[in-house]
C-alpha cells in the first residue's frame, strides 16, 4: 500500500461494500462485520485520514475532501461499483461520494447519521465540543464523547474498544472533524439520491435524534428505514448479530451489483 491510499482492511469475495467510520473512529471498529460479511462481499474498511492507521495522515476540514480520499483509494484498488455504508460523521463522507460518483454506488446504507453536520439535539452542541475539546485534551474527550455512543456509557462491554480506537486519533483531526461536520449540509440533495438505500438507526441515539432520521426516511426517494430497539449509537457493537441480519437482508435483496 502506498502513502497515496488511505490505509483499509480488505477480506473476501463477491461484490464490494465499503464500510466508512465516523468522527474519532477507525477500520478497526468495524471487525466483527468484516468477518462476517466476507462471507458474501469484498469488504473494505477505510480509515478516513487523522483516524485509526491513518492518523499521519492531515485530516480535511470537508466532507468532499475525504469523500474525494475515499474515492481516489477505491480507484487505486481498482473498485469502480460498490455498495456503500457511512456511520455518523461517516454518513456524511458517504452522502459526498454519492452526490460526486453517483453512477458509483449500487446500494447506500446510512447508519446513525443525518442530513445536518451541526446535528440539531446532540448531546451537546458542536460549538461545546470544540471548546471542551480544547479544555480537557484529545483523550480525557474522546473517552467522554464515547461514552454517550453506548446504551450502557461506561459500563458497556464495548467502551474500552471505542475508547481505545477514538484515543488514536490525531488532535488535529478531531478539531478538523467538528468543523467539518459543523460546515456540512447534505439536506438540499437528498432527493437526488437515487440509489435504494437503508436508513438504519438506534432508538436510543443521543447524537442523532428522530428528526434527523425521519428526514433522511421520508426526502430520499427509495429509502426504507430500520430503527433497533434498547440500543444507541454504536449499535453495531451492541446489537450485533440483528444488525448483521438486517444489513445482510437489505444488501442481498434485489438485483445483484453488476
Amino acid at each position: 500500500m502506498t502513502e497515496n491510499i488511505l490505509p483499509h482492511r480488505r477480506l473476501g469475495l463477491g461484490s464490494t461494500l465499503v464500510l466508512v467510520h465516523g468522527y474519532l473512529g477507525g477500520s478497526s471498529q468495524w471487525d466483527q462485520q468484516v468477518q462476517f460479511l466476507s462471507r458474501q462481499f469484498d469488504v473494505i474498511a477505510v480509515d478516513l485520514a487523522g483516524y485509526g492507521n491513518a492518523q499521519h495522515l492531515n485530516a480535511p476540514t470537508e466532507m468532499a475532501a475525504h469523500a474525494r480520499d475515499v474515492l481516489y483509494t477505491l480507484d487505486e484498488l481498482g473498485v469502480n461499483r460498490f455498495n456503500l455504508l457511512g456511520h455518523s460523521m461517516g454518513g456524511m463522507v458517504v452522502q459526498e461520494i454519492v452526490s460526486i460518483a453517483p453512477a458509483r454506488v449500487h446500494k447506500l446504507v446510512l447508519y446513525g447519521t443525518g442530513p445536518e453536520g451541526n446535528i440539531p439535539g446532540r448531546f451537546e452542541t458542536m460549538a461545546r465540543s470544540r471548546e471542551r475539546l480544547a479544555e480537557d485534551g484529545l483523550q480525557r474527550t474522546a473517552r467522554r464523547i464515547c461514552a454517550t455512543w453506548l446504551l450502557d456509557k461506561e459500563a458497556s462491554p464495548a467502551f474500552d474498544l471505542l475508547a481505545s480506537l477514538a484515543e488514536c486519533a490525531s488532535e488535529q483531526a478531531a478539531h478538523a472533524g467538528l468543523m467539518a461536520m459543523e460546515a456540512w449540509d447534505g439536506r438540499d440533495r437528498l432527493s437526488a439520491i437515487q440509489q435504494p438505500t437503508l436508513v438504519f438507526w438506534g432508538e436510543r441515539d443521543r447524537t442523532y435524534g428522530w428528526s434527523q432520521i425521519e428526514k433522511l426516511w421520508r426526502t430520499i426517494p427509495n429509502a426504507c428505514l430500520a430503527v433497533l430497539p434498547m440500543c444507541s449509537h454504536a449499535m453495531h457493537l451492541e446489537r450485533t448479530d440483528l444488525f448483521h441480519t438486517l444489513l445482510l437482508e437489505f444488501l442481498l435483496s434485489g438485483e445483484s451489483l453488476t
